[in-house]
């Protein structure tokens, strides 16, 4: 069976992509090869496949001439390849037809006999045979074919005159009376070329090897361009590795799967593994298993477009961990998020520097309520040394000595109460926790204090709502917690005129609201945000620590507390402990 090239199938192909895009499934319906056979040169199809294509392609065009229009778009088609290169070596358009015989082999396969019969330097005369029944489409390829042969040397298309063709006139259909002197029904087809404007030429070959230099010329100025730029582009990125490799924070890179792939030597050094055995992996390998479901959160935050702050654990190959605060970013390529760039900053020292401080703070402000405390139960003991003094040494009729007595006990029994209340701010942990009336908590602690403020001119009352379900905490934690809120507005009130304290109590919801309110100096609006920071403090002297320890209680039974002040008016602290809460 004879064949002919998929080059020339290619061509149909590409015309119909290029023209009518529509008509390409009904050109390639029920064939036995696909587009991708089709348009392969390297293939081969069946004589009879392609004279069926050009049938049907004469048919969806409706057009006796569709044919000589693909062949004329041959020249601009790069399905063609190798052809369309070998065409330009030649340096004339005759010496192109001189080898179309030896061309010809890129299209056939011992189909197509090619005769030149004659060529000069402006014409050629060429005789072409195909084996079996030629169709009128093939000859019309042909011709189309033939007058681009010009335009390869930059020439206007070669005049064509069809000599003879081997399709009988009978079969010319609707071209009868368009035969123009051709003798149809011959055994060969010859087509007789005509060009013009040599001179043209010459002058256009001779502008194109000008152009061809400076081509040349221009190509090697932007080469120098392009090494330079790319000089510059190689110096740039070995700066950003370089700063990336020695950057004080780690810096890993992520794909949109977790699996990293890239590492930089703080994050080597760090962690402890090598960069073979990072690398590669999936990062969640390396996250504390309390703190992987925090990192798939934000991983999936940040292949949503979002940069994120959070904090997060890291398991060393030593079994040590890594506390790491987070800045993901994510990476976008062409406008797709393609992974997730971490900048991370060992805090665990750093955490650990602010654990021990905090702790060094609840000393402190325990050390402060101890010393009041201390005060309060030296006060008792003066007044139970004088009864005593007296009762002994001087004579006093019964009543009076009673009544003595029972201020004695009073005494007592108030220095009892200070010392449980001591071992209760001292007692720390879970083991502690109970249900606890809050009003009777606050009523203790304005016991404990009241004679003391009220040396100083200051009032202390309290304003109870009753009927308030208790919350589950420890009664120590209730009365550190009043006790530093009491100092703090003991203390603000230093040079006030009007000094009152109102501690209040009252439901909202599930939880119960301690509010302490003071006459004092107030709180400057730009230090607001400030107020809990274990270094703050609105007085010239004082440590500060009272609203930090404060905060650590209340965040500790899950609950809240906020601040309302206004400058040289007063302050009132907003207290929330819900009433299921634990200590976190």
């Amino acid at each position: 069976m004879s064949e002919i090239s998929c080059r020339i199938s290619s061509t149909f192909i590409s015309y119909v992509k290029n023209t009518r895009p529509e008509f390409l499934q009904p050109l390639l319906d029920g064939l036995g090869y696909d587009e991708k056979y089709l348009s392969d040169p390297d293939n081969w199809i069946p004589w009879e496949t392609e004279q069926l294509l050009e049938e049907r392609l004469t048919h969806l065009f409706n057009d006796e001439r569709i044919m000589f229009k693909i062949g004329r778009s041959v020249l601009t088609l790069k399905s063609m390849g190798i052809v369309n290169t070998l065409f330009s070596l030649f340096m004339t358009p005759e010496r192109l037809i001189r080898a179309t015989p030896k061309l010809a082999r890129y299209f056939t396969k011992d189909i197509v006999y090619i005769n030149v019969i004659e060529t000069t330097k402006e014409s050629a005369t060429v005789e072409i045979r195909i084996k079996g029944k030629q169709t009128r489409g093939a000859c019309l390829y042909n011709q189309g074919l033939y007058t681009t042969t010009t335009e390869f040397f930059g020439l206007e298309a070669a005049d064509l005159t069809e000599v003879q063709c081997v399709v009988p006139l009978n079969e010319l259909g609707s071209l009868n009376n368009k035969t123009n002197g051709t003798i149809f029904g011959a055994e060969s087809c010859i087509y007789k070329l005509q060009w013009k404007n040599k001179i043209g030429f010459i002058n256009k070959f001779a502008r194109k090897k000008m152009t061809m230099k400076d081509a040349l010329q221009h190509l090697e100025e932007n080469h120098a361009k392009l090494q330079k730029a790319y000089e510059s582009i190689r110096k740039s990125e070995e700066n950003y590795r370089d700063l990336m490799e020695n950057a004080s924070d780690i810096i890993c890179f992520l794909d949109s799967d977790g699996v990293v792939t890239s590492l930089n030597k703080k994050g080597v050094e760090l962690s402890g593994y090598t960069s073979e055995e990072v690398i590669g992996g999936n990062f969640i390998s390396l996250v504390d298993d309390q703190y992987q479901k925090e990192f798939l959160l934000r991983f999936r935050e940040s292949l949503n477009g979002s940069t994120t702050v959070f904090e997060l654990v890291i398991k060393k190959k030593d079994g040590s961990h890594l506390l790491l605060s987070i800045n993901s970013n994510p990476i976008r390529e062409d406008g797709n998020i393609i992974g997730i760039m971490f900048i991370a900053r060992d805090i665990t020292e750093e955490r650990e520097i602010a654990r021990r401080l905090l702790e060094a703070e609840r000393f402190a402000a325990k050390g402060m309520v101890a010393a009041e405390i201390a005060h309060e139960i030296n006060n008792s003991l003066a007044n139970i040394e004088t009864g005593l003094f007296i009762i002994k040494n001087i004579r006093i009729d019964s009543p009076y000595r009673r009544d003595l007595l029972d201020d004695i006990y009073e005494e007592i029994e108030r220095m009892s109460g200070i010392v449980k209340g001591i071992l209760e701010v001292y007692r720390s942990g879970d083991s502690g926790i109970q249900s606890v009336d809050i009003n009777r908590e606050i009523e203790k602690v304005i016991k404990m204090v009241q004679r003391r403020l009220k040396g100083k001119g200051i009032a202390i009352l309290s304003k109870l709502s009753h009927d308030l379900p208790s919350v589950p905490c420890c009664p120590g934690h209730i009365k550190q917690l009043l006790l530093n809120l009491i100092k703090n507005a003991e203390e603000a009130m230093d040079s006030s005129i009007s000094r009152l304290i109102v501690i209040r109590t009252e439901g909202k919801g599930d939880s119960i609201n301690i509010i302490v309110s003071d006459t004092g100096c107030g709180i400057p609006k730009r230090r607001i945000g400030t107020i809990f920071s274990s270094s703050f403090t609105s007085k010239t002297e004082g440590t500060g620590l009272g609203l930090s320890i404060c905060h650590e209680i209340v965040k500790g039974y899950n609950g809240e507390i906020a601040i309302e002040s206004e400058e040289g008016k007063g302050t009132t602290v907003i207290v929330s402990l819900p009433c299921g809460g634990t200590n976190g």
